[in-house]
């Protein structure tokens, strides 16, 4: 209705601005049966060129006036794609028809400017308009995956006094009281070919627990936690690649990090895939200061919101199937963990991982890692339990690998890990 009141409108100003027009000219007038348009119309589409006919106008059929411009219109829009004895016949007929055509071709910018009005849209974007959006587009990339972890601990039943001091053994009791949730989503915009930038969004359900269980602090609790950084190459063609601002470091892959270690640093990695250097160097969150129980509060210790961090890995690919990967860890130790932090002394982190790969499916990674942190001041003393000393390791297995530029690709992976609070770089101590 809308646009056949458009055409009413445009044909009555078109009608009383061009008095020479002739009443044959009438925009819904029949076009008589034994006209020649119909034979020149059928043969255009007979040539399969007009886009949305492909059905000959059966005989006897009378079109209107501005039926058959509609035609001739999709024909000239396609016009390249005609012969020179079928262009001469698109040119007769828009002589026939030129002042249908061109009502057909205002009714067309009313309805598109309507309709642009009532959904709050810009007018269409031209060609060269597309083609620079498109160019911005491919510059994104989307990637992202879930997690779901759960929580399994030993609890021990043994008494304590008033200030936390250990008096006697208990039971242990072993139980799965909480799943942890995470949601990575991670958005890359390619700036050059030698730069890149990230942001990260993740969304943790956070169901951590602490020694003191004094402390207020609600489970199933949501955080957000927004990222930015730049990745690029530098020094030409010699392989050097530097990170910096802030990210989380933690992977599938493990890097001896817990899935909180949000950095702030600059990261730099150098080499050959025989034997590739990275060296990163800032802060990292441990959540040190969230995690500190009431204990040791009330004895003066105050950790710093982020840690000191030093780091080097060394990376090798010994052929198509293995990889084997090194390093130590420099950070500031954790109160939280009850290691030693006079004078801000650096519990190192020593790790050592490899991965190997079956077929284009399956491939398993797995990894160790110690510390030379010392404990000091627990709460239960040298005659209580202690913080485990043994190292932390973790064993992953992948199935397929996923492509965020192919469609419909996922990989799905399973991890065992287990965390002593004094070998592993992490809060958790499960």
């Amino acid at each position: 209705m809308r646009k056949r009141l458009a055409a009413a409108v445009i044909s009555a100003a078109l009608f009383g601005s061009l008095g020479q027009v002739q009443a044959s000219s009438n925009f819904f007038a029949d076009v008589p049966a034994e006209s020649w348009s119909y034979t020149a119309v059928n043969e255009l589409i007979e040539t399969g060129k007009v886009i949305g006919y492909n059905q000959k106008i059966p005989e006897g059929r009378v079109l209107s006036r501005l039926e058959v411009a509609m035609i001739v219109d999709e024909a000239q829009r396609n016009i390249d794609a005609f012969t020179p004895d079928e262009k001469l016949t698109i040119e007769k007929l828009r002589a026939e028809f030129l002042y249908d055509i061109k009502k057909l071709e205002l009714i067309n910018k009313l309805d598109r400017i309507d309709e642009n009005s009532l959904t709050e849209k810009e007018p269409e974007f031209t060609p060269e308009e597309r083609d620079k959006i498109k160019r911005l587009a491919n510059r994104f990339e989307v990637s992202g995956f879930a997690q779901i972890r759960h929580d399994h601990i030993i609890q021990n039943s043994a008494e304590t006094s008033a200030d936390g001091k250990y008096l006697g053994n208990g039971d242990k009791t072993r139980s799965t009281p909480s799943t942890y949730t995470k949601v990575d989503v991670t958005a890359k915009y390619k700036v050059n070919d030698n730069w890149n930038a990230f942001g990260k969004l993740i969304i943790r359900g956070d169901t951590d627990k602490v020694d003191d269980f004094g402390i207020s602090r609600g489970e199933n609790d949501s955080t957000i936690v927004p990222e930015v950084w730049i990745e690029g190459k530098i020094g030409g063609g010699r392989g050097v690649n530097v990170k910096a601002s802030r990210w989380n470091e933690w992977t599938p892959m493990g890097w001896g990090y817990d899935i909180d270690c949000d950095t702030a640093a600059v990261q730099f990695s150098f080499g050959k895939p025989i034997l590739r250097t990275t060296l990163t160097a800032g802060k990292i969150d441990l959540w040190d200061d969230l995690m500190l129980s009431s204990y040791l509060r009330g004895r003066g210790y105050v950790p710093d919101e982020e840690s000191n961090f030093l780091g080097v890995r060394w990376d090798s690919q010994l052929g198509e199937k293995t990889d084997v990967h090194f390093g130590v860890h420099g950070i500031d130790a954790m109160n939280s963990r009850y290691q030693d932090s006079d004078k801000r002394n650096h519990v190192l982190y020593y790790y050592v991982h490899a991965g190997y790969k079956f077929d284009h499916n399956w491939k398993i990674h797995g990894g160790i890692i110690n510390s030379n942190a010392k404990m000091i001041d627990h709460p239960w003393g040298e005659g209580g339990p202690q913080p485990s000393r043994n190292p932390g390791i973790w064993l992953t297995a992948w199935y397929k690998e996923a492509n965020p530029k192919d469609i419909g690709s996922y990989s799905l992976w399973a991890t065992y890990r287990r965390e002593p609070g004094s070998t592993w770089t992490t809060v958790t101590d499960w």
